[in-house]
């Protein structure tokens, strides 16, 4: 079927009661609904609706049911998926694990090749390939090891991996790199900067008793009239990571209690009873504070350039302009000890992804996209988080659509994704409705055969 375009010639049959057929356009339009603008299936398939009753020139247009949508979104992950990939010697890997979702992880490695690194950007979504991805129950160093075999089985060579420092991921690098030696590991940027935030704040008295009277404020404003200053939120698990901005958000809180002019919108004298104990802290987190820039200004060097043979230079360059003291300095220099370890052997003209950040923000997706089912393991969704990573032009849609098979993505989650409490409950529905029906006509039965005095 030759489709140019802005075609409207029809690619699939809808499985609705009106029999029609959806052009491309329609389609793409829904596949975008969902991995850019984040809509809900159900609330794509409604805004559709809602769109074509509403505009005369698209009355004539039929909204899919929020099931279709989802087939064709998790088309176009199986295809990205399973879609032979480039034999190369530069492909760079991101690894990572999902935070645990029922009794289960999601293990994903996206790939991209050296040549095709973006330059003055960070990395999107789209820059990538994914290379492979495993549900399992519990996650250890030979999954991670076997998986890393498989995806140098698909793509020729691993020119270097990049992840956070999770003890059975580094673990399994490592014993990967026994038969693989020319294959480097570079640590993830915003995780290394987060560990030596920890490091430096949890030696400190001050710090530990400030983080309980955060948290004891966010307690009593809770239900207040100034809950609109909330602190964040901590967080369970990883929460070093969340330093960042407890300590950007008391330093906002005492620029709005020093400067705040007497009309505005927020209460202040309310406000200042709940958070007038911020004051003894001012010294510590002005210094807090600059830790956190010199970290993000470290994060955001390697987001946009990776690992270079200048990256440390780089790196200092940026600090130029911040006012630093003894303490801020070791800091700094325990970066670029950081960095230049990283970058210790890179030819020039060479460049490595330094950062899992585009990993993280997928993961998110994939909560997003599981909502109330996330605590209960994965499903087929997984299918259709994969269709945010690389290229979705026409060509792809296209391809997905006419040459995926539904049998061929039922088959693929029966076999690396269990079956799932949610799918487990409608089995377990569907076989009590089929013994109510049994028994009924069970019932009939005797009181018929009673009636005619059988």
């Amino acid at each position: 079927m030759s489709l140019k375009k802005n075609t409207t010639k029809d690619l699939e049959k809808t499985g609705n009661a009106q029999n029609s057929w959806y052009p491309l356009s329609i389609i793409i339009l829904c596949i975008r609904l969902i991995i850019i603008a984040a809509s809900p299936l159900r609330t794509a398939s409604k805004s559709l609706e809602c769109t074509f009753n509403t505009l005369p020139e698209l009355k004539s247009y039929i909204a899919p049911s929020f099931t279709t949508i989802k087939r064709w979104v998790q088309k176009i992950g199986y295809f990205k998926l399973l879609r032979p990939k480039t034999i190369a010697s530069d492909w760079m890997v991101i690894i990572d694990a999902s935070i645990q979702m029922g009794d289960e992880k999601c293990v994903l490695a996206l790939g991209c090749r050296e040549v095709d690194l973006p330059k003055n950007r960070a990395l999107r979504l789209e820059d990538f390939e994914v290379l492979a991805v495993r549900i399992v129950s519990s996650l250890n160093s030979i999954i991670i090891t076997q998986l890393l075999h498989q995806v140098t089985f698909s793509i020729g060579k691993i020119y270097c991996i990049c992840s956070d420092r999770g003890s059975e991921i580094v673990r399994g690098i490592k014993d990967f790199q026994v038969n693989n030696p020319e294959t480097r590991h570079i640590t993830d940027m915003a995780h290394r900067v987060a560990n030596f935030l920890e490091a430096t704040l949890e030696k400190e008295a001050r710090w530990k008793i400030f983080r309980e009277e955060v948290t004891q404020a966010r307690r009593k404003m809770q239900n207040s009239v100034v809950a609109g200053a909330l602190p964040p939120s901590p967080r369970v698990k990883a929460r070093y990571m969340n330093y960042d901005s407890m300590i950007m958000w008391a330093a906002d809180m005492l620029i709005l209690l020093d400067k705040a002019p007497w009309n505005c919108e927020i209460n202040i004298k309310e406000l200042r009873k709940y958070l007038k104990w911020l004051e003894n802290y001012r010294v510590e987190i002005a210094y807090w504070n600059k830790l956190v820039l010199i970290g993000a200004k470290a994060r955001d060097v390697v987001r946009i350039e990776g690992i270079h043979i200048n990256i440390v230079d780089h790196f200092e360059r940026n600090l130029v302009g911040l006012a630093m003291g003894f303490e801020e300095s070791k800091f700094a220099d325990q970066i670029s000890s950081f960095l230049s370890e990283q970058s210790r052997g890179v030819n020039p003209g060479e460049r490595f992804i330094g950062s899992t950040e585009v990993l993280e923000s997928l993961f998110g997706k994939l909560k997003y996209m599981e909502q109330e089912q996330r605590a209960f393991g994965f499903t087929s969704l997984v299918l259709a988080v994969i269709a945010c990573v690389g290229p979705t032009d026409e060509k792809t849609v296209v391809e997905a659509i006419t040459t995926v098979k539904v049998s061929e993505m039922n088959e693929w989650t029966k076999k690396e994704i269990r079956k799932s409490l949610q799918s487990q409950r409608r089995s377990i529905r569907k076989i009590i409705r089929d013994l109510i029906g049994k028994t009924v006509q069970n019932l009939g039965g005797v009181l018929e055969g009673e009636a005619m005095g059988f």
